[in-house]
């Protein structure tokens, strides 16, 4: 009888939890993406862990020696070889991720910094 109650039990808990009780829950790894702006993605290791979020690692490039170098042409005419050709015009602003270039009073360019190859601007000095 005692035994019979424990089962009873046991199968009402699996009804109210939707889970039997030995079947531990495992999360499936989250699919990343092996490019981000067409350059491969550093990612650790993805593996299932037993009811626990997934590990992930999510890295932006940042160069802070360059991005101090093209904010200090801000304001001046530049010309920025991208991936995809040379744009030429204003530096009217420089974030942690892209700058703008303005080429007209009405049209502005926003390059990411990781798609520039090189600028060219005035020589400038460092004191």
């Amino acid at each position: 009888m005692e035994e019979r109650d424990r089962s009873q039990l046991k199968a009402e808990s699996e009804i109210r939890d939707g889970t039997p009780e030995e079947t531990p829950v495992m999360l499936q790894p989250i699919v990343q993406p092996a490019y981000i702006n067409q350059m491969p993605s550093p990612t650790t290791p993805v593996y299932s862990v037993p009811a626990l979020p997934q590990p992930t690692q999510y890295m932006a490039p940042f160069e802070p020696v360059y991005i101090d170098h093209l904010s200090r042409h801000q304001g001046q005419q530049i010309g920025v070889m991208t991936t995809a050709g040379k744009v030429e015009g204003l530096l009217s602003g420089v974030a942690v991720d892209h700058i703008q270039l303005n080429i007209s009073k009405t049209r502005a360019f926003h390059i990411r910094i990781s798609q520039i190859v090189y600028f060219e601007g005035l020589p400038i000095t460092y004191r």
